[in-house]
């Protein structure tokens, strides 16, 4: 009897754990179709995204963050030496793209993201520091802090408080089409 009861609480219990999503799961795609969400602001969601032309030499992907109904683009950086990741605020790559395919010159307001000492962090599900910035085919980072992406946010307009948290890993996005971007907000 005793032993029918320990072999069902374990049942039980294995089921529950395998239904729950858990913060520590590892994710299961590549990192340019991950989407997070940010604790203390679940309508808040940061995705990593190729764009038609990588903005940095660092990585070949930028951060879409929606937030209140506005869209915001990020591009990371590496500090040279013992690296350090940064995080700045740029214009929508596919708009530049876009610009560019007419035969224009985007404007630097697209080509140049602002670095101010915005550090950036990735994390695996156990939250263990990686070292380099995730790039398209890699396996996405579990967790990302960047409280820069909230001061990015506070001085632009409309003004709009996003708390300093982690980025959580939430799901599986589908690719972006090139033809798709958010409003360009700076």
């Amino acid at each position: 009897m005793t032993l029918r009861i320990v072999f069902s609480t374990v049942t039980a219990a294995l089921l529950v754990s395998c239904a729950t999503p858990s913060l520590h799961a590892a994710p299961s795609c590549t990192a340019e179709r991950s989407v997070y969400t940010l604790r203390g602001a679940p309508d808040a969601t940061l995705r990593l995204i190729e764009p038609p032309h990588a903005l940095t030499a660092y990585s070949d992907l930028a951060a879409k963050v929606d937030y209140q109904g506005e869209t915001y683009w990020f591009a990371f950086t590496s500090s040279l030496g013992y690296s350090r990741n940064y995080v700045g605020r740029t214009s929508d790559p596919f708009e530049a793209a876009r610009i560019e395919d007419q035969g224009g010159d985007p404007p630097d307001a697209y080509t140049q993201p602002e670095y101010n000492g915005s550090e950036i962090s990735f994390f695996n599900a156990g939250y263990d520091l990686a070292e380099n910035i995730p790039q398209s085919g890699d396996a996405p980072p579990a967790h990302i802090l960047a409280s820069g992406i909230s001061s990015a946010i506070w001085y632009s307009e409309p003004r709009r408080e996003l708390p300093k948290a982690m980025w959580d890993f939430h799901a599986c996005g589908e690719p972006i089409p090139p033809h798709e971007h958010g409003n360009g907000a700076r």
